[in-house]
């Protein structure tokens, strides 16, 4: 028999135990004598048929004459895991990872040990496996049965985990003004250190949310979240005594919520309660608790009608004349679009109050999103604008109270084509420009976001 013969049957071997959908065997004598491929075969049939335990024993007889045989392995570790040993089933899947050295075997593998551990209720590492298993996979078919499994393990899974990092090359990475002159009293004041600064934010974020109490309308979360941006200053000019460290944000969020719904068709709401705390440039800022509400309605030929509401209160340590109530109203309509993509309309109407004259402010905001149906440089890709209009209650600065005018343009590109175990690099430009009609307070940044995102 020739070596490609002998491959072609070890493949069909396992493509049926991927499968385990076969047709009747044959009754064999037990003087006939099997060769390896033929036991291959006998073992994947065996196991779709329901004899988990006849293959069992017959790929252990295929192991014990080659410990590298990885498709016997898969067989095993698939065997093993129908009759409910799935420690012993992920040692064997295990083992097939090490031993393959083709992508249809390390696919199977991959998804034999997916399969193991979810079994044995390690769903978030069943994920992983099954990351892997899309990474490998040796078609579009399998790769789309590995994305499958994954979404279902992900929907049974407890415990989620989201995870984000990103790079933006800025060229005002301080926020600071256009304009860094102050007239006081009809003086004149120069800030020298109130310039725009270029540098490269460095943001992370971590997310752990816990899901308990589950039916089929509603289901209970504990979630804790994580954020940092950290900023590296590459201006040749910066002021004398201004360190990277100075614009250092990190916030930690916990938050308990609770999404709902109360039947088939109807709205899906939620709502939950945080506690938060911020720092910046090393030191203690602030404390926050904040309560959100969302509902979102699902209206005729896909179109999406979402109200929010949050309140909160922040206490600042800096300066408690500073510690204040914010609260805002969101509506939210989203429709497909002839291309196949989609189109969303945003608005929002905000208040804060506190006791410093300079924060006390309302606001409104209207943004849209569009997501095209087509790719663009084999990207998906979106286009975001979006406009706010902010009104000071006092004059501070002068005989007016201030009044700013925003707007932000953000364009998205994520090349889905070039993903690894399913995550995909993410390109984003964003320009913005703010309008007040106090000249301090007039800023524009551009900035590009280089980071990855999860394709499925």
């Amino acid at each position: 028999m020739s070596r490609r013969s002998k491959s072609t049957r070890r493949a069909a071997a396992l493509w049926l135990a991927l499968a385990l959908s076969v047709s009747a065997v044959p009754a064999v004598a037990q003087t006939t004598t099997l060769s390896p491929d033929q036991a291959r075969m006998a073992a994947a049939k065996l196991l779709s048929e329901g004899h988990a335990r006849a293959s069992i024993e017959l790929t252990r007889v295929l192991v014990q004459r080659d410990p590298q045989d990885a498709t016997s392995l898969i067989l095993l570790a698939q065997g093993l895991r129908t009759t409910g040993d799935f420690k012993a089933a992920q040692d064997a899947a295990r083992q097939a990872w090490k031993a393959a050295d083709r992508d249809v075997e390390k696919y199977g593998a991959a998804l034999a040990m997916a399969q193991a551990l979810s079994s044995d209720n390690h769903k978030t590492r069943a994920q992983l496996w099954l990351r892997r298993a899309a990474q490998v996979a040796p078609s579009e078919a399998t790769r789309a049965r590995a994305i499958r499994d994954y979404q279902f393990v992900r929907m049974a899974n407890p415990w989620s985990v989201n995870l984000s990092f990103g790079l933006v090359p800025s060229d005002n990475v301080n926020n600071a003004p256009r304009d860094n002159t102050i007239v006081l009293g009809g003086l004149v004041f120069v800030d020298p250190t109130a310039v725009p600064l270029s540098g490269v934010e460095i943001s992370s974020q971590a997310r752990l949310r816990y899901n308990f109490n589950i039916t089929e309308t509603h289901r209970n979360y504990a979630a804790l979240r994580w954020a940092e941006t950290r900023v590296v200053l590459t201006d040749d000019a910066v002021p004398a005594g201004v360190e990277d460290g100075d614009f250092l944000y990190q916030q930690l969020r916990a938050q308990i919520g609770r999404d709902f719904t109360t039947g088939p068709g109807k709205p899906r709401h939620s709502y939950s309660l945080s506690y938060g705390r911020i720092w910046y440039g090393g030191s203690h800022l602030s404390d926050e608790v904040r309560a959100d509400w969302s509902s979102t309605f699902t209206l005729p030929e896909k179109h999406y009608l979402t109200w929010s509401a949050d309140i909160g209160y922040a206490e600042r340590q800096d300066n408690d004349v500073r510690s204040g109530t914010t609260g805002s109203l969101g509506l939210s309509w989203s429709r497909p679009t002839a291309d196949d993509g989609r189109l969303t309309l945003d608005a929002e109407a905000g208040r804060t109050v506190t006791d410093s004259k300079t924060l006390t402010h309302s606001r409104a905001k209207l943004g849209l999103t569009y997501v095209l149906g087509q790719k663009v440089f084999g990207a998906r890709t979106s286009v975001a604008l979006s406009g706010q209009f902010r009104s000071y209650d006092d004059a501070v600065y002068g005989p007016d109270p201030r009044q700013d005018v925003s707007a932000s343009l953000s364009t998205s590109f994520l090349f889905t084509e070039l993903d690894s175990y399913g995550f995909a690099p993410k390109v984003t430009l964003d320009i913005s420009r703010n309008h007040s009609n106090i000249g301090r307070f007039d800023t524009q940044s551009m900035g590009l976001n280089i980071g990855f995102q999860s394709v499925f």
